[in-house]
């Protein structure tokens, strides 16, 4: 038995008390000190810190044994500088895997397999939050549910994770993200059930505008996530399907930390939504002019601290947990706002709106993380990452090597909200652009992604009618002739994502 400290053990153990009973632990949370759940944030996250250091060899040598008496200096970790560089049994505790868990699965810039030890124990926290987030934003104690898990199938933590959890509050089916599957399972249970739906955004988009059912005819709520949804997206899925009151709810995650670290809310939606229309209050909340997606998340699990490059680090505060992770630091471009301070950025821009809002509306007492896209030099499609080295590695090997000056990166949406997987090319002095090239380079970066990225082959194998918007579209530009490169010509380093932040 490995010893974590009395006050660590005996905060969890109240907290795994009060989350056994929605109805308290939704009262604690509405009527909170904010302040002080941030506090015990800070000081669950400095003593599981401390406890790293002396029970997980990896961690030991990462910090050099050196002491930190606050969590703001402990250094932050992230899968270069720390999953990459010590071994799977180093980042467990005494330097042994659990006897009993699960072993998940993400697939890195190589394509080369991550595996993500977690042990039974951690999984007892985790489902008493999945279970408060889905309670909360679906009312789903006072309904019979039956979930449809869209996840793409396979060793990869959601689709795994959601299943797992889902079943203790509902009935759930793991359809997989086949549309045909889903449309079958409606016809044959009926019209009179509540039905949620769970996928990825350009999964459950071909979905809702496959015409062979008459979706108005079935009440469907929506769980998704991976990637960002617009409000435009949301507004063009309710309109699908025919129902204003859909809830559709976006869940924030990662297989390396957890699932369902942050989840909208009314109150995160109704921010958005005058952030929308208020570019200096988006510009004050966001450092962008992008409208992020916002969360609400638990400080109490998970400890999450801003950097100075515009992402922040995660602390897992589960003293349960296998394989610690301290300041992680997953490299997606956004931040946390505490819960005083957002209500202090409302007030400056929006007073009036924000006491009607609060006056009509009970609110969780927990702070904010808003996201915007990615840092480190990817994009999301289908929730999968796709990396400038998979793109680049291509081109090398192309034909057309020596006509290639640069590349950069985009995704996004049409006005029809399909996806779009975009790869721009700047051609060397002297070359033409021509439909060879660009069709040619299309189908190799294709065969290329799905040889050697994993997560990628397995969503775009379960898309076979969407496929078409899954791959890659090359788009050639003259030497010196589009601004998107002409804006770098002075930095240092090549940029490989089409900037989105001005």
């Amino acid at each position: 038995m490995v010893k974590r400290g009395i006050l660590i053990n005996s905060i969890d153990f109240f907290e795994r008390i009060i989350l056994n009973n929605y109805t308290i632990s939704k009262f604690l949370i509405e009527h909170s000190n904010p302040n002080m759940l941030e506090y015990l944030s800070k000081f669950k996250a400095i003593n599981i810190y401390k406890f790293a250091q002396r029970n997980v060899p990896a961690y030991k040598k990462f910090t050099k044994d050196k002491k930190y008496y606050s969590i703001s200096k402990v250094p932050v970790t992230d899968k270069s500088n720390y999953i990459k560089k010590y071994s799977y049994e180093s980042r467990c505790i005494n330097n042994k895997f659990p006897k009993k868990g699960n072993i998940e699965e993400s697939s890195g810039s190589s394509g080369q397999p991550t595996n993500w030890i977690r042990s039974i124990e951690e999984e007892s926290l985790l489902f008493k939050m999945a279970k408060f987030e889905f309670f909360y934003t679906f009312s789903a104690h006072n309904k019979d549910y039956i979930v449809m898990s869209a996840w793409s199938s396979g060793p990869w933590a959601t689709g795994l994770k959601f299943c797992e959890i889902v079943e203790h509050y509902c009935l759930v089916k793991n359809t997989t993200a086949d549309p045909e599957n889903i449309i079958r399972t409606l016809e044959q249970l009926g019209k009179n059930h509540k039905y949620i739906i769970a996928g990825y955004p350009p999964f459950l988009k071909n979905l809702f505008d496959k015409n062979e059912i008459k979706w108005k005819d079935y009440k469907i709520d929506i769980i998704t996530g991976g990637e960002s949804t617009s409000l435009e997206w949301k507004k063009y899925i309710r309109k699908k399907l025919q129902n204003p009151n859909s809830i559709i709810i976006s869940s924030y995650g990662a297989s390396d930390i957890d699932i369902g670290v942050g989840f909208e809310t009314p109150f995160s939606e109704f921010i958005r939504k005058l952030a929308l229309n208020n570019t200096k209050l988006n510009q004050d909340l966001f450092h962008t002019s992008e409208n992020a997606i916002i969360f609400q998340y638990n400080p109490l699990t998970h400890y999450i601290e801003n950097t100075k490059e515009n992402d922040f680090s995660i602390t897992i505060l589960d003293p349960s947990t296998v394989s610690p992770k301290i300041k992680y630091n997953l490299h997606d471009f956004g931040g946390r706002i505490s819960y005083n301070e957002m209500l202090s950025i409302l007030n400056k821009h929006e007073p009036q709106k924000l006491k009607d809002f609060l006056k009509k509306n009970k609110t969780l007492k927990l702070p904010f993380l808003y996201v915007a896209g990615r840092v480190d030099g990817t994009i999301s499609i289908g929730g999968n990452n796709i990396y400038p080295e998979q793109i680049s590695n291509t081109l090398q090997k192309s034909v057309y090597a020596e006509k290639i000056n640069r590349f950069m990166l985009s995704c996004g949406n049409d006005n029809n909200q399909n996806v779009s997987f975009d790869i721009h090319i700047e051609l060397k002095k002297g070359i033409t652009i021509s439909n060879q090239i660009k069709n040619e380079l299309e189908k190799d970066i294709l065969n290329e992604l799905l040889a050697i990225n994993l997560e990628y082959k397995e969503y775009y194998n379960n898309h076979r009618d969407n496929q078409k918007n899954l791959q890659p579209q090359v788009k050639l530009y003259l030497f010196d002739q589009n601004p998107i490169f002409k804006n770098q010509d002075s930095a240092i380093k090549n940029k490989y994502i089409l900037d989105y932040r001005h």
